[in-house]
């Protein structure tokens, strides 16, 4: 049994999302969560500028079980939306199984990864891409 381990992300930018909205440009924010456990879920600030191509460099750190990481139960998600008068609507979402975020980070423990993602739209197409950095600190015993 393995310590404690979390991982540290950095949500960057997204670039050439879905508009969600008309007329009017979109102010993007990014909700992420690693599933089976949503009460570590965070939220990025609301990107007013950027429109389909928002900026965050928003850093937020997640506990993370290593057994289920390495049976590769684990998903982190990235919801992203856009603020609306009449409720926030989903422009689009990523998910990455946590393992394939750990294997990329090739038993050396890098500094820090750099990855892009693509959106897929709430009708399941592709539309754009998500970048964020990580890295885990803690020790994950990895079998060899």
């Amino acid at each position: 049994m393995g310590g404690e381990t979390s991982l540290e992300l950095t949500i960057i930018s997204a670039k050439d999302l879905y508009n969600v909205n008309i007329f009017a440009k979109m102010n993007v924010y990014a909700v992420v969560y690693i599933t089976g456990n949503q009460d570590q879920k965070q939220k990025t600030h609301v990107d007013e500028d950027g429109d389909s191509d928002p900026t965050w460099n928003h850093r937020m750190k997640f506990m993370i079980d290593e057994s289920a990481t390495l049976q590769n139960r684990l998903t982190l998600v990235v919801k992203i939306k856009a603020v609306g008068m009449f409720g926030d609507k989903d422009v689009g979402e990523v998910h990455v199984p946590v393992k394939e975020l750990l294997d990329g980070d090739y038993a050396g423990r890098r500094p820090l990864q750099f990855v892009c993602y693509q959106v897929l739209k709430p009708s399941g197409h592709p539309k754009g891409e998500l970048s964020f950095s990580y890295k885990f600190v803690g020790e994950i015993r990895r079998k060899t």
